[in-house]
């Protein structure tokens, strides 16, 4: 009985499958965080989107004015 605990013990094959699963859970919750509805990447790009529909709607600061017939 001491053997198989002294061999289980000594045994890491499991250790490196386990390190593998906390970089996973890490490397996806960084994905998360980034492209998530309320992200850092999201709302980064949600703010220069609507920037560049202001100036081509003609609200970003200028006012469009249509041409005198």
């Amino acid at each position: 009985m001491s053997n198989a605990i002294k061999k289980f013990v000594a045994d890491e094959c499991g250790v490196t499958a386990i390190e593998y699963g906390i970089l996973a859970a890490a490397m996806a919750a960084a994905i998360g965080l980034i492209f998530g509805a309320d992200g850092v990447f999201v709302t980064a790009l949600r703010t220069r989107f609507n920037g560049i529909a202001e100036q081509i709607g003609g609200t970003g600061g200028k006012t469009a004015t249509t041409p005198a017939k």
